[in-house]
């Protein structure tokens, strides 16, 4: 009986982690969407100074919460979000916006594809 409650609480104690883990990174994500819809907007309207603050933001923030991030998903996955984000800036900084919504969209992707990953989907705990 008491492997069974050793059990019992170790799922328990797993269930929390993962849960917390996709709270963290659906909130970040939902974060890092609405700045990257921003920083769109600026440089659509060519605003690049405007653009380039927002992305260094976004930049700054995303950097602070890598840590965390790759504790539960591929340092490759996350390494890449955080190129595509350097690579805004240099665009955002020349004023290339073609190349910025570019690299952009391929941002806002990852980003999803990280979060896609981490949702209580059938596919995804099997």
């Amino acid at each position: 009986m008491k492997r069974a409650w050793i059990a019992l609480g170790l799922i328990a104690v797993s269930l929390a982690i993962g849960g917390i883990d996709y709270l963290y990174t659906a909130t970040a994500a939902g974060v890092y969407a609405e700045m990257l819809s921003e920083a769109d907007a600026h440089m659509e309207k060519n605003e690049a100074y405007e653009a380039q603050s927002v992305t260094e933001r976004l930049d700054h923030r995303y950097n602070e919460d890598r840590r965390v991030l790759q504790i539960f998903s591929f340092h490759s996955d996350v390494n890449v979000i955080s190129n595509d984000l350097a690579a805004m800036r240099r665009f955002s900084q020349t004023g290339n916006t073609a190349d910025y919504l570019a690299t952009s969209a391929q941002a806002r992707r990852r980003i999803s594809a990280l979060y896609e990953v981490k949702a209580p989907k059938l596919g995804n705990i099997l």
